[in-house]
This record gives C-alpha cells, structure tokens and sequence, in this order.
C-alpha cells in the first residue's frame, strides 16, 4: 500500500512476477477516509482475531480521526469509524499531533489483534482490545507513567512489535530514543511489562545517537520470525542488522555499514528522506525483503539477502 498523506491518494498493489499493478487505486480516500490531512497514518490489523492481517487502521493524529477498513471484493468499509473531533480509539482521543500507533500481539496468540497507541513526551500509552461486539477497552498497563521502566517522556521516542525470542509472534515492544543512545525491548507477563533488553549506549554496536535514527523488525533468514533488528540513519549511509545471540543482552551485526557508509543493496542511504521498510515480496508469508525509497524523488528499491 502506498498512500499520498493531505491528497487523497492510495494505492494498494500487487506483484506478479517482479512487475507490479494496481489492485486497488483512488484520488478520494478510501472507505470513506478521505485521506486529506498531512498528518494522516495507516497500517495492517488483524481485526477480527483471524490470525491475518487483513484490516487497515487509518488514524489522523491531533484530530481524534481514526477509522478500521474491511475489504470485500475490493470495495473497503468502515468497521469502525471516529471522523474529524472524532474521539479517537477506546478511550484514547488522538488529539495530539504526536500521535502514534501500531499492531501488537499482546497476550502472545500469534495474533496481531491488540493495539499499541502512545504519545512521546508525555508518558501515555494505551493497549487496547476488541470484543466481541466492536468495542475497544484497555488492558495493563494504560496510562500516563510510561511502560515498563520506559517513562516514553522524550518526544523523539519510538516504539515497534518485535519477535525478541524467534517464537514467531510480535509479542515483545522495541522503545527506542533517536539521539540518545537509548533503547528498551520489554516482556508481557500476565500485564506486567519489563525489560529483556536495555541500554543507554545503543544496541549491538549501533549507537543511536543520531536523531535521524530508524528502526524496524525483519525476517533476515526467511524463516518468517520477525526476530532481527534493522537500524539505519537516512542521509548518512549507515545501516545495521542485528540478530540476538544468546544472552539477553547480546546482539550483533550481521550487516553493517556505518556513518558515511554505502548503504545497502546498492541504494546509498545517502539522503535525509529515505525511509526503509519489511516487506513480503514474493508472497511468502515472510517479511524478508527490504523496501527502500525517496519521497518525493521518485526512487524506489526492493532488495533480500542475496543483495545486500
């Protein structure tokens, strides 16, 4: 899915072969989102517990906007819907322009059926279940004093589902500081979350001490367990992935490129815009190729291991 935030522009594609065509385009939103604001987000949920993630969360930070799209034969609707001075989500209002969102498998089914909404700088995170009736509650802990001996009270903090034990499920939370150095991956136990990993120097010899830094989960070695960590800094050509070997705190490069490095899979990271993401190229199941573009430079790469 790629999608034009404050335009109202999306398009949802299919490979076939190495050649990529639309299976679903529009200049007017979609399912009844209108796609209109610059401060517009989106990603894949697993709405309804089937184990596939086959809905699409639309959220539109500082509005209180936040709508859940259901496809059927190619037409989407709303399952639920909030528009502009919408209340947001469960109890969460998405009224500050800081806010973020993402999938997470909570309670450890393999499922990615709960969701992660928090607000950097402030402390407030909110995880969130469906019933059986659509309605979203929050489960432990919810609220304003961070997670996990993580007090989320920088507004550069970021946050993202991460398979930490190759179990195969994203039921472990990355945070992470851009420009700090620091980073935290935290366990569930009963709705008790606490560190696995921490650290105040970076992890597995990548610093993070950039607040151009970004990071990510990956499936490097095809087995389909999000279990290895992507780190890379746009504009300066660093790149790392590392996997866990062994101790808990112990990760290592298995491909690094650092400052004023090459980059990857002969795309240069040479600019501060490039964004990278996992991405299942050839419908494997398993997110274990790279996606690496310029916004607004019409460049595009997509690379697997072979290539890096």
């Amino acid at each position: 899915m790629l999608y034009r935030p404050g335009q109202g522009v999306i398009s949802i594609l299919k490979n076939s072969f190495g050649q990529f065509s639309p299976v679903y385009t529009s200049a007017t939103g979609i399912g009844g989102y209108d796609l209109r604001s610059s401060a517009d987000r989106a990603f894949a949920f697993d709405y309804d517990g089937s184990g596939k993630l086959d809905h699409l969360v639309f959220y539109r930070p500082g509005s209180g906007a936040c709508f859940i799209m259901k496809n059927s034969a190619g037409q989407f609707s709303a399952v639920y819907a909030q528009g502009d001075q919408g209340s947001g989500i469960g109890g969460y209002d998405l009224r500050s322009s800081a806010d973020q969102a993402f999938a997470f498998d909570y309670d450890g089914s393999g499922k990615l059926d709960h969701l992660v909404l928090y607000r950097p700088g402030t402390g407030i995170i909110y995880i969130l279940r469906k019933d059986s009736a659509g309605n979203f509650s929050t489960v432990p802990p919810s609220g304003g004093n961070g997670i996990g001996g993580y007090d989320l009270k920088d507004p550069a903090d970021q946050a993202f589902a991460f398979d930490y034990d190759g179990s195969g499920k994203l039921d472990h939370l990355v945070f992470y500081r851009p420009g700090h150095s620091i980073v935290y991956i935290l366990k569930n136990s009963g709705g008790q979350f606490s560190p696995v990993y921490a650290s105040a120097t970076g992890i597995g010899s990548y610093d993070l001490g950039s607040s151009a830094d970004r990071a990510f989960a990956l499936s490097y070695d095809y087995t389909g367990h999000l279990k290895y960590l992507v780190l890379y800094r746009p504009g300066h050509g660093a790149i790392f992935i590392l996997q866990h070997s062994g101790g808990a705190q112990q990760f290592t490069p298995i491909y690094a490129q650092g400052e004023g490095g090459s980059g990857i899979g002969g795309y240069d990271l040479g600019d501060s815009s490039d964004r990278v993401f996992a991405f299942d190229y050839d419908h494997s199941g398993k997110l274990d190729h790279l996606v690496l573009y310029r916004a607004g430079k019409a460049i595009i790469y997509m690379v697997n291991q072979e290539q890096f």
